[in-house]
This record gives C-alpha cells, structure tokens and sequence, in this order.
C-alpha cells in the first residue's frame, strides 16, 4: 500500500468517524424517502448508511436464497445473492436482500460486473427487499420508488417487497403494476 492510498485510508475513516459522532450527538440524518441514516460507513469514498435490519429480515432473506438456489440448482442454474452489490448505472449502487440473475446472463458477466463493488454497471434479473412496509416506520414508499425507478429501468424483470412483520408481500413485474399478496 503506499503512503498516499493510506493516508487516504486515514482521511476516509476520520470523516466517517465524525459523521458518526455528529449523529450520536445530534440525532440521525433524516433523508427524504430513506428516513433516518443512524451511521455511515466510507467505500470507496463514498458514505454507505448502515441498513437498519428489521425483525424477521434474517430469517426470511435466507430461507428465499436456500429456495431459490435449491431450485437454481435443480437445473436451472444462475447466481444467487444474499445483500449483493449491484451497479445500475455510473453512480447508483444498490444491495438488495436477495438478488438472482440466470445462468445465461452470470456467463456473460465481465470480471468486474462479477465483483460488482466498482465494477461495471448490470442488474439482477430478480430482487426482493425486505423491511417495514407499514406503519409510522414503513420504508414502503421508498422501496416502491426503488424498485419502480430504479431497478426496473435498469432491467430487473421482477422484484418483491415483503414486510414481515405484517406477513405482506408486493410483487412487481417489468412491465405491469404492482400488487399486493397477502
């Protein structure tokens, strides 16, 4: 590493940190459609708010991966992915609970699309997001926005919001409105 990559290094983590110390002293930065951001971390120069992790969210992003690689190995192949990076365009990186993208598509990945961090930009082929879609914390609105303008563009075929706490689940497919399954 050189002395200027890790003086970078150093710059980076001190900024983080008095992010970090200007939030506990003053509260979380509200963000108009994401709400409160409790901490930041940097990559790559950039802050990363932490994701807040709702209730049920670590039981059921796994149980949806193990199904989905369960059936992605019964021959369908593909990749699938627990809070995978993804680059939608230049600067927009998103990192849904579950991604897959079919086997077709992860073989014709170049090497930096399959190190996404960085790399360049692709979508999944389906993504699910999990969090609180009711109530006075419900992410609804900015998950809906995320998977309508921002996924969907990119070429994500078909995406799931589940609020597990209210046993909710909207399904969204390129091409047609979201509905809601309860």
């Amino acid at each position: 590493m050189s002395a200027a990559k890790g003086k970078k290094k150093g710059h980076e983590d001190v900024l983080a940190r008095l992010l970090n110390q200007h939030v506990q002293k003053h509260g979380p930065l509200v963000h108009p459609t994401l709400g409160e951001q409790p901490g930041f971390f940097v990559d790559e120069g950039r802050f990363i708010p932490f994701r807040m992790v709702v209730l049920g969210r670590g039981e059921i992003a796994p149980f949806i991966c193990h199904a989905l690689l369960q059936w992605a190995w019964s021959g369908h192949g593909g990749r699938v992915t627990d809070a995978g990076d993804y680059v939608l365009d230049g600067t927009t990186l998103r990192v849904p609970d579950v991604a897959y993208v079919p086997r077709a598509d992860a073989r014709q990945l170049t090497e930096a699309q399959r190190w996404t961090r960085g790399g360049e930009p692709f979508a999944p082929t389906f993504v699910v997001e999990i969090d609180t879609l009711t109530g006075p914390h419900s992410k609804f609105d900015a998950l809906d926005h995320k998977m309508q303008h921002e996924y969907f563009p990119h070429g994500v075929q078909l995406g799931w919001l589940i609020g597990p706490k209210n046993k909710i689940m909207y399904e969204y497919k390129r091409y047609a409105q979201g509905g809601r399954l309860v």
